[in-house]
């Protein structure tokens, strides 16, 4: 048994497809003026419209499933079907994404690439213990200080390594592990390549030099200067200690 809706509705339904159908019979009269015509189409187009929800299923009208009506004929299905095509036949909008790199990542590129430019990647191969002590020497030199005192100093901080970009869990960088402030108080360009790099021990050891020169190392107070690299005595003593095995 059908509800008292359902009933209602297919009542509803059959009202309107007999009107449609006389709408179609007075169209096709040519009795009836052109104007008149005319008027009646663009009604029964309007109403069509109104009224589609309730003559066929929801999800039943589509540009395909809608009949085809030959070119010429004036129709309100053929308007209806002519919308649904345009409506199909959208497309969705195009867009682009753009990737941008923060400040941080662009200063990371560039020195990246100022890197790769030098010939000097992560992972260089060491050159050796003579190669280092000459270093060592050079910069102990440059900065009026015992040269054994600043491989001592390398070889507590990194090993003297030679090109790192390890970092102790204080944020202390590179093969001699300056913290970033101090690095921008006390860099050098050690190879004279235009740039001061903490992750190269060529540089770097320039810049421990300098520390340990301007804070007393260069007029005999090595402990004073030590304290001052590091505030421990502790770490001080072990520099001495392996100063003296030298």
């Amino acid at each position: 048994m059908k509800s008292t809706w359902e009933a209602g509705f297919a009542s509803v339904q059959r009202r309107i497809r007999k009107l449609v159908k006389k709408w179609d019979h007075c169209l096709k009269s040519q009795a009836l003026p052109a104007l008149f015509r005319e008027s009646v189409a663009l009604k029964r187009t309007v109403v069509l419209l109104a009224v589609l929800p309730l003559i066929l299923p929801v999800g039943a009208v589509s540009a395909r499933s809608l009949p085809v009506v030959p070119s010429g004929e004036t129709s309100g299905t053929a308007v209806v079907a002519s919308l649904n095509e345009n409506i199909v036949e959208v497309k969705p909008r195009s867009f682009s994404v753009e990737l941008r790199q923060s400040p941080y990542q662009k200063a990371r590129l560039r020195r990246t690439l100022a890197v790769a430019a030098r010939g000097q990647v992560e992972g260089e191969p060491d050159p050796g213990f003579e190669f280092k002590r000459v270093w060592a020497q050079k910069a102990a030199a440059a900065w009026n200080i015992d040269w054994k005192i600043l491989e001592a100093v390398w070889q507590v901080e990194s090993g003297k390594t030679w090109w790192t970009t390890r970092r102790s869990y204080a944020g202390a960088t590179g093969p001699c592990q300056f913290m970033p402030g101090t690095w921008r108080a006390y860099a050098q360009d050690g190879d004279g390549n235009g740039s001061q790099e903490i992750y190269s021990a060529r540089d770097c050891l320039f810049g421990a030099a300098k520390l340990l020169s301007v804070n007393g190392a260069a007029s005999g107070n090595i402990r004073g200067a030590l304290l001052r690299y590091n505030h421990s005595l502790a770490y001080v003593n072990k520099v001495l200690k392996i100063a003296e095995s030298l």
